[in-house]
């Protein structure tokens, strides 16, 4: 079963590429790079760079003509130029990879749960417009694997020094429409529920709002948050700040009247201005005063 399950998804896979390569071809278009796939939110999972890494091999493999960046030499681009190619593909940061890195298009692709599959949409983009020139869709099913992958959050980047001081990973970090999400900690004490948060806009200076948020345990009970907080601005139901570009700043989400029998949050749902980021499995530690 387990042969039948790999056979089956890299059958999928190849012929999704193969289309795919089809219609580069009938595009004209002679250089390409894959980016990290996302959800419909522009979140980046284990399971979209995965794929992403799936397809930039076999289009490379296709014989067809057209030359495909090495990944690994596209994330060291994108590093060095400070660019952000997670989340959704805005024009601007479409045309500065078309210049820098000389590709003409780039392969962009959304992994949606739909049942017992996963919804497969890609897309190729002209670098000049960020237009759609082709798209193409399939499913892959999941699988135990392919589950795992796809509610694993990346840690991206290299982040920067937690609070206090004090050296190490984050619990999780996510990025989303141009910011990055750092999950500092989860607390539980007498009732109360805290998730600190660092956040940073990763490209230019922008204002940032955020709403009260939910979070389910690992039973399934949902909880609304009460207090929001993005560094000396707080209220119960929504703050919004000015952020500037690569310097982190303190958020916080507090819940109350909660169970201190919860130990597992399995969803944290923060609301945001025009989209969601959200964090999954965080475990809750007691905290101290």
């Amino acid at each position: 079963m387990l042969a039948a399950s790999s056979f089956a998804y890299e059958k999928e896979i190849n012929a999704l590429s193969a289309a795919m390569a089809e219609k580069i071809v009938r595009a004209d278009r002679t250089s390409v790079a894959v980016v990290d796939f996302t959800d419909l939110e522009g979140n980046v999972t284990q399971l979209g760079r995965f794929i992403a890494e799936e397809f930039s091999t076999a289009l490379a493999g296709a014989g067809k003509g057209f030359k495909v960046v090495d990944r690994t030499h596209l994330n060291s681009i994108v590093k060095e130029n400070k660019l952000s190619v997670t989340g959704l593909i805005d024009p601007e940061t479409a045309r500065k990879l078309g210049q820098i890195i000389g590709v003409q298009a780039l392969i962009t692709g959304t992994l949606t749960p739909f049942g017992d599959t996963v919804r497969v949409a890609v897309k190729v983009l002209d670098t000049a417009t960020a237009e759609i020139i082709d798209a193409i869709r399939g499913n892959i099913a999941k699988t135990e694997a392919v589950n795992t992958l796809l509610t694993t959050s990346l840690t991206l980047g290299s982040p920067p020094v937690p609070p206090e001081g004090k050296q190490g990973e984050f619990l999780q970090t996510i990025e989303a429409r141009g910011f990055s999400f750092h999950l500092v900690s989860s607390k539980i004490s007498n009732g109360t529920v805290i998730f600190s948060l660092l956040i940073n806009s990763l490209e230019k200076s922008k204002e940032l709002g955020m709403f009260k948020s939910r979070f389910i345990d690992s039973e399934g009970n949902e909880y609304k948050g009460n207090e929001v907080k993005i560094g000396s601005h707080s209220h119960w139901g929504h703050v919004s700040s000015d952020l500037i570009a690569d310097i982190p700043v303190k958020a916080s989400l507090t819940f109350n009247g909660v169970s201190q029998k919860i130990k597992r949050v399995a969803l944290l749902d923060v609301h945001c201005s025009g989209f969601n980021v959200q964090f999954r499995n965080i475990l809750l530690s007691n905290r101290t005063k």
